[in-house]
């Protein structure tokens, strides 16, 4: 009975071991196929934390002028936007507005820097005579003497602060031998800036044919706030001309109107009052200024206003009042990594974690009444390991459903992928 027993008993075990063996091997090949596996890229998760900032909650309506023309446009960081436009196209006279464009002409042949006085010229005998004739006529004067050493920026000084009727031909013989030619530069220059319907007849403005619009003048404006030297002039209050003469800008907004920075006066019976004016203010620290850049023609006088000049009291009233509640209309909006409310995070079952910030522009953005920012975010999956700054998404930033900007979220921190440990025993 034993020498039969053994044999079986025998293959018993060899067939055991051979099944263990067999799912041992089984096992293996599990194992390894899950170590090996890929691991689906894990999307990441993204919350908007606010809502965007919108304009003011109200504006203030802006009235036209009982008579006469006024345009106002807003500038901001290179864009520009027309706010008022009241009989913008009818041509008017315009008076001493036109040395705007006369001091525009002188920069253009002399290039100055803000801080410098530029080139000199010396007072012949028919500055001289032009004076003494202007002064008996009651226009408006600055005295020189003949041989008298007068800068550039002397020049524009008494152009346009007193409103000096007889530096506006001392320069245009300066500039170009006469007057005449000077006149030829003004009509010149305008078309070049897109003033169509504007034409210089002199260099002072007393000619009635020395005429423009609203609409062209404010082209004109918006060449002064970008020249820094004839700006830092406009916004001067009071200055001595080089024979120790005080001189006062007639422009009395001067000092009274937060961010006033000029331009020109002008008045003349025909003309009645004229303002082309503009205003700086930043509304929000770091952002840049927001300027309104207007022109108002043809204004009756106001002695409420204006005591020493109650012809120009009416322009005053109008550009001051148009201007603050253009103001109210605004607001500035900082965008960028640090003010758009997103946070998101990337995370796997294992612990791999970081978390996300958006990176890109810092910008300005203007806003008005009604105005309502829209923010949309998007989320892109990433694949494991992942170095930090791997993209993660993306937020889009829009105004009145025009893209506004684009900013990409990214990993903070590098996200780490799962140990064979965590794929054999989880995967």
């Amino acid at each position: 009975m034993r020498a039969v027993a053994r044999p079986v008993r025998v293959a018993s075990l060899v067939l055991v071991s051979g099944i263990a063996l067999a799912a041992v091997g089984t096992g293996g090949v599990l194992a390894a196929t899950r170590v090996q596996a890929q691991i689906p890229a894990l999307t990441p998760e993204v919350v908007s934390t606010a809502s965007l900032a919108a304009g003011p909650n109200t504006s203030v309506p802006i009235d036209p002028p009982q008579q006469g023309s006024l345009v106002l446009a807003a500038v901001f960081d290179k864009s520009v936007t027309q706010l008022v436009s009241a009989d913008a196209q009818t041509v008017r006279p315009i008076a001493s507005v036109a040395k705007t464009m006369t001091a525009l002409a002188i920069l253009d042949a002399h290039p100055l820097p803000a801080d410098q006085a530029g080139p000199s010229l010396t007072v012949t005998q028919q500055d001289v005579s032009d004076y003494v004739s202007i002064r008996a006529s009651d226009g408006s004067f600055a005295p020189v003497t003949l041989g008298e050493r007068l800068s550039e920026r002397d020049l524009l000084i008494g152009l346009m602060l007193p409103s000096a009727n007889n530096f506006a031909l001392t320069a245009a013989r300066w500039i170009d031998g006469s007057v005449a030619a000077f006149v030829q530069r003004l009509n010149r220059r305008a078309v070049a800036l897109g003033m169509l319907h504007t034409h210089f007849a002199d260099p002072d403005g007393l000619d009635v044919r020395t005429a423009s619009t609203a609409a062209d003048l404010v082209l004109l404006g918006e060449q002064v706030v970008v020249n820094d030297a004839l700006l830092s002039i406009v916004s001067t209050s009071s200055a001595r001309l080089p024979d120790g003469t005080p001189v006062q800008n007639l422009n009395i907004l001067l000092g009274e109107e937060p961010g006033w920075v000029g331009v020109k006066t002008g008045w003349t019976p025909n003309a009645g009052g004229c303002l082309l004016f503009a205003a700086k203010r930043t509304l929000v620290a770091g952002a840049p200024p927001l300027i309104m850049v207007g022109a108002v023609l043809d204004q009756a006088p106001n002695g409420n206003v204006d005591l020493v000049n109650p012809e120009l009291g009416g322009a005053f009233d109008v550009a001051r009042t148009t201007v603050d509640n253009a103001y109210k209309d605004f607001t500035t909006v900082h965008l960028g990594p640090g003010t758009i409310p997103v946070r998101g995070r990337v995370s796997g079952p294992w612990g791999g974690y970081s978390s996300l910030q958006l990176a890109g522009p810092d910008r300005y953005l203007l806003l008005r009444s009604g105005d309502t920012l829209s923010m949309a975010t998007s989320a892109t999956p990433i694949t494991v390991p992942a170095a930090a700054g791997t993209r993660a998404g993306s937020v889009t930033v829009s105004l009145k459903g025009a893209l506004v900007g684009t900013w990409t979220l990214a990993t903070v921190s590098a996200v780490r992928g799962p140990s064979p440990w965590w794929k054999l025993l989880s995967g």
